[in-house]
């Protein structure tokens, strides 16, 4: 199969926030490290905030990225909590990948033992075959996961271990793929069908993502602890983080826009569905490849710091597919929440809920940064912490579903209070 043409989700490592339809019990400690839920701050117990406080809410310009989302009247479940690293399900994900490698492996010490090339051939289709049967019973096993997450028989940290082995499944089922291509085309370029080893391709590509490898490197210890957001509804699944790199990472599945019947896309209107659905980030596109079996195309978008994966069904015309990595310096913002309280200036600039919102914190009085910690509270739950404002006292972090509070701890007893009612990802999706 030839190389694709170059072009083109919350689990969050700081802090455990239970979002959205079910509210689930707080991890235990028992990783070694301190849990965001176990942080109380001191004034917690006080009936009343600071009086002189002034809270004003400004629109958007307009300027936020675009998403694919799960439709809002859909959701069924939405989770927003800590992941730590854990070693029985890295244990076994090494272990998934070791074991598949292997069965690579022995098909490949069988192909050189073939008495000829004919029979080279007759197993390299069998075993595509057998290839094939193989996405099949993980795309199964992905639905059922999120099946069971939306009716409540799935916890959360259950559903991303599940997904990051689907991940490194079908990351080994591609180097699979690849070394029978690589065997055929030895043999002859015109062996097998380049629309099939295509739609193996894309099939294994739709489950693999930014987020789920990044809960790969998170549950290996490769990373620090991060809070990741889930939410799922008919069947559909949107996961979103923000990664340690300082990169916002977004992955929506949403099978239900697939259309049944004649595909009827051409090749060339990927590109203008992607343009008009994405505008911000084609805008800063440095270069784009689209290709395609006919029922599926794929588009990539590469711009600075990032990339753009979608999947367009060929029949319904529609993106079902968004995989996102969008550096945090490059988040356009929308509604500006501001709130001067207790000598604290507190900045709020938000996208959409799920996506990265922004805490900008200085001295009311001299325009200092502030080093402050800010939590998240929802439903006068116990607030968790997500982080300390930098240099520059800001904190970026992934928006609840619903409205949430985030209190700002400044030096001594400075505290501010914000309430925030996030905008629904329907508000920065596709553009006609």
């Amino acid at each position: 199969m030839k190389s694709l043409r170059v072009v083109v989700v919350v689990l969050v490592i700081t802090a455990m926030l239970t979002v959205g339809v079910v509210t689930l019990s707080a991890e235990t400690a028992s990783h070694g490290q301190a849990d965001a839920d176990e942080f109380e701050p001191s004034y917690a117990s006080q009936p009343t905030q600071p009086t002189q406080s002034v809270q004003t809410v400004e629109g958007g310009d307009g300027g936020v990225i675009n998403t694919l989302a799960v439709p809002t009247d859909d959701i069924e479940r939405s989770d927003l909590r800590r992941q730590h690293a854990d070693l029985g399900p890295a244990a076994g994900f090494d272990a998934g990948v070791t074991t598949d490698r292997l069965v690579t492996h022995a098909i490949v010490a069988e192909l050189d033992a073939a008495a000829n090339d004919d029979e080279r051939l007759d197993r390299i289709d069998s075993e595509l075959s057998e290839l094939e049967t193989e996405v099949i019973d993980l795309e199964d096993d992905q639905q059922e996961t999120i099946r069971e997450f939306s009716d409540g028989t799935l916890e959360p940290r259950e559903l991303v271990e599940s997904l990051a082995t689907i991940h490194l499944k079908a990351a080994t089922y591609r180097e699979r793929m690849n070394t029978l291509e690589a065997y055929a085309d030895e043999i002859d370029d015109d062996a097998l069908s380049d629309g099939r080893l295509q739609r193996i391709e894309y099939d294994l590509r739709m489950l693999e993502s930014p987020v789920r490898g990044h809960a790969v490197e998170v549950l290996r210890g490769e990373q620090p602890a991060n809070r990741i957001m889930i939410e799922t509804g008919n069947d559909e699944i949107a996961l979103a983080a923000i990664d340690d790199d300082g990169t916002y990472i977004r992955e929506v599945n949403r099978q239900g826009l697939r259309g049944s019947g004649t595909a009827t896309l051409t090749p060339d209107q990927p590109e203008e569905i992607t343009e008009q659905q994405y505008p911000v980030l084609w805008e800063r596109s440095t270069s784009w490849s689209s290709d395609g079996t006919g029922s599926v195309f794929m588009m990539s978008v590469n711009y600075p710091g990032g990339e753009l994966r979608t999947f367009i069904d060929g029949v319904s015309e529609q993106t079902f597919i968004e995989h996102k990595r969008v550096p945090l310096a490059g988040i356009n913002t929308g509604e500006t929440t501001t709130k001067v309280q207790d000598g604290l200036n507190v900045t709020v600039d938000q996208t959409y809920a799920g996506g990265p919102f922004r805490v900008t914190v200085t001295d009311a009085d001299t325009g200092e940064p502030v080093a402050a910690t800010v939590t998240v509270a929802q439903d006068n739950q116990e607030s968790q912490s997500v982080g300390t404002a930098d240099e520059d006292g800001v904190v970026w972090a992934v928006s609840p579903r619903e409205p949430f509070t985030i209190t700002i701890l400044g030096e001594e007893t400075a505290a501010a209070f914000v309430d925030i009612d996030p905008p629904s990802p329907e508000s920065a999706t596709a553009t006609e």
